[in-house]
């Protein structure tokens, strides 16, 4: 008997983790199940318990908390415990421009 709870879906999307350790490490890694609190990432790489990671999906980005990580015939399965997800960042990024077209232009300055 599954005692989780909420549903996991089946997934099989890829996606870019960045490893928040000082220097941060990016790696690519694939979806393999999602739920309402956490993810099921395959990587290559093994990612330390409790690392703080950030998690690029396509138009989103989810921040949460490495759990596990376990030897998987594909790599590396890590259980990931999501904190906060931002989504629809490109339409935030137009809504931004249109109260203020130099936005763009004044986050990239040095």
């Amino acid at each position: 008997m599954d005692k989780r709870r909420e549903p996991r879906f089946q997934a099989d999307q890829p996606v870019v983790v960045t490893i928040l350790t000082e220097p941060p490490i990016r790696v690519d890694a694939l979806v393999k199940n999602a739920s309402g609190r956490g993810l099921g990432l395959v990587t290559v790489t093994p990612v330390p318990t409790g690392a703080p990671l950030r998690i690029e999906i396509e138009d989103s980005i989810v921040l949460g908390e490495a759990i596990y990580c376990r030897a998987d015939p594909d790599g590396h399965f890590v259980g990931v415990e999501l904190d906060q997800v931002l989504v629809g960042l490109t339409e935030l990024a137009r809504n931004l421009a249109a109260f203020a077209p130099d936005f763009g232009v004044e986050a990239r300055r040095p």
